[in-house]
């Protein structure tokens, strides 16, 4: 494997934009919410606007100039009843086709060494409890729930409450 991670270009955007619909892709079965239209005219404009911030990693692992790999992170304060900062990694694809390579690792090891450059102490992410192999990606490198989503229908809370 001649993998190597580095910080996105302009140049990227195109294929960015290719993993991140892979992405979407995969996660349809677990959205409960519809993506409103002209949505990937946004990733890429917060894609594109981010390669100039400093508080932003946009990441792009490729093996041999072509794209298997990325991801964004951004450091955030995660807690409003907190000052401290953390590390918030989204957007994390690999290929469906270089999955099991490690790449997704070396993704991830690349956020560590960003965030250590800022002094952040902490990594979080957000991932679809169904989606099982990246619970289990997440789990294995030591991540753990802290807070859990619950979403419900709105007619059938009512109805639950008697009020249908």
């Amino acid at each position: 494997m001649t993998v190597r991670v580095r910080r996105a270009r302009q140049a990227d955007l195109p294929s960015l934009l290719v993993l991140f619909e892979e992405l979407d892709r995969l996660q349809r079965d677990w959205r409960l919410f519809t993506p409103r239209p002209g949505m990937a005219d946004e990733v890429t404009a917060k894609y594109g606007q981010a390669l100039t911030r400093r508080d932003v990693l946009v990441a792009v692992a490729e093996d041999e100039g072509e794209p298997v790999g990325m991801a964004f992170a951004e450091a955030t304060t995660p807690s409003r009843f907190s000052d401290e900062r953390a590390l918030e990694l989204s957007g994390v694809i690999v290929r469906a086709d270089r999955r099991r390579e490690g790449i997704g690792r070396l993704l991830v090891r690349e956020a560590l060494r960003y965030a250590r450059e800022r002094d952040l102490g902490w990594v979080t992410l957000q991932t679809f409890g169904p989606n099982r192999s990246a619970m289990e990606f997440w789990e294995a490198l030591g991540f753990t729930p802290r807070v859990v989503q619950l979403v419900a229908p709105l007619d059938d809370v009512s109805r639950r409450l008697g009020d249908a």
